[in-house]
């Protein structure tokens, strides 16, 4: 029931007219509900994107919002002086995750266990990865030692963490190319001990020669099922 307004008596909410007198009752239509329902659906909308426009701007409170603003500020000299600066940094930053990963030649000396003398050591490990198959899977380096042996004398061996170098006991060798020289052919020979993980790379002078001059050697090596890889070093500095 609903109180009809005109004269003040109750009514069924769905009839048409009033029983007494015949007056048509006034009832909002479905679509009109749903008109006036869209309509006040857009006006929220409206509203919430205007409170969310009214809102400060952030602040150029980062480290790098403050650092840009700071060096706009600056002359054109300090500009330059600032990004030598930071490229010294990034250069000294690289210089050190070289070193952490052996990427720069490290020297070691120790003496002989049997009393012979001292034994010197420069090894550096390959700027790139290699990844074998099954049962050697995993991206891996290889490593490049320099050694003098009051016993053994001087060597020049290269070594892998895992995998088989593919050497043949009377006609092995690997092809050495110094920066963007011919590549040339090495002997190579496997230890005493039978390990598959090194070759000990013959013509120790000739090595050291073009060495002393390059910044990069490149060395390729066959393996074992594996195929034929490239090993790429940065001999730079060499003090040896």
């Amino acid at each position: 029931m609903k109180k009809w307004l005109e004269w003040k008596h109750q009514i069924v909410k769905k009839a048409a007219q009033c029983p007494n007198f015949g007056a048509k009752t006034k009832r909002m239509n479905f679509f009109k509900k749903i008109v006036y329902a869209f309509i006040a659906l857009i006006i929220l909308s409206i509203f919430i994107c205007q409170c969310g426009s009214d809102s400060p701007p952030a602040s150029p409170s980062t480290p790098k919002a403050k650092e840009a603003t700071q060096t706009s500020e600056l002359t054109p000299e300090k500009q330059a002086e600032e990004q030598k600066r930071k490229e010294q940094e990034e250069a000294a930053r690289q210089e050190q995750e070289a070193l952490a990963l052996g990427l720069r030649w490290q020297y070691d000396e120790f003496p002989d266990k049997m009393g012979r003398g001292i034994v010197k050591t420069a090894i550096v490990r390959s700027l790139n990865e290699v990844n074998f198959d099954f049962p050697y899977i995993g991206p891996q380096r290889a490593t490049l030692h320099l050694r003098i042996h009051p016993r053994y004398g001087k060597d020049v061996i290269i070594t892998i963490e895992r995998g088989q170098f593919l050497c043949d006991i009377y006609n092995s060798q690997v092809a050495v190319r110094f920066d963007n020289g011919k590549a040339q052919n090495f002997k190579a020979v496997e230890p005493a001990d039978n390990s598959t993980t090194a070759l000990f790379i013959r013509g120790y002078d000739k090595f050291l020669s073009g060495a002393r001059k390059a910044k990069k050697v490149y060395i390729e090596a066959q393996f074992f099922q594996q195929g034929t890889r490239v090993f790429e070093f940065d001999i730079s500095g060499l003090k040896w």
